[in-house]
């Protein structure tokens, strides 16, 4: 079965492991909501589109999707092959909307084992690829496959944290881990858009200038 056209609370979950990166943007964002964000000039600076100047030259757009309490896009949105879901996406693009690269993030309230064992698919599904695990401060572990027609970074949290809601004026606590999928076109590192997205939240490969050293 092959993706819908459209990323919206009625349209099905978006399978990010069938991603061809031949996507329609302007089709995926035209049934929801999404803010739509630019890198531009020599700095590389993120600026909402609203605030653009005709001085600013584009280099990138990113399109977010937000779920904010599954309000937005309903529960599980995203898949990686029904193995793992996500909440939120973020499409990295040139100005022509050309799909370069997408992140899944997910504080996933599950248990840890369930995180790991989504590792362990990814190592199964790509062990024909160079495979990279990393530390970096901040308690996080990364892992990355990088072939010749795509790479992928999983980046998770190594302890689960806590955060406190206040809905209708009852407060709760609800535990999760952090976990985020990049997953990159072939053309993003052809490109040079590497270089373009080196201290971009979204969309940096992590390298040694991150990592713990042990």
């Amino acid at each position: 079965m092959k993706n819908p056209d459209h990323i919206c609370k009625d349209c099905g979950s978006f399978d990010l492991a069938k991603l061809s990166f031949n996507e329609n943007v302007d089709s995926l964002i035209s049934k929801t909501k999404v803010w739509k964000t630019a890198i531009v000039n020599a700095s590389n600076e993120e600026k909402k589109i609203e605030n653009l100047l005709k001085s600013d030259t584009i280099k990138l757009y990113k399109y977010h999707f937000s779920n904010q309490q599954n309000k937005i896009l309903g529960k599980r949105p995203f898949n990686y092959n029904n193995q793992f879901f996500f909440d939120g996406l973020v499409i990295l693009t040139d100005k022509k909307n050309k799909i370069y690269a997408y992140e899944a993030t997910n504080f996933y309230d599950g248990k840890m084992s369930e995180i790991i064992d989504f590792v362990s698919y990814l190592k199964k599904e790509n062990k024909t690829a160079e495979f990279k695990q990393n530390k970096m401060l901040g308690d996080l572990s990364v892992y990355q496959w990088h072939s010749e027609n795509k790479i992928l970074q999983l980046v998770k949290a190594n302890e689960e944290g806590s955060e406190e809601r206040i809905i209708s004026g009852v407060t709760s606590v609800r535990k999760s881990t952090y976990v985020k999928l990049n997953i990159y076109d072939q053309s993003f590192m052809k490109n040079s858009i590497e270089r373009l997205v080196q201290k971009d939240i979204n969309f940096v490969i992590f390298n040694e200038k991150h990592y713990q050293n042990f």
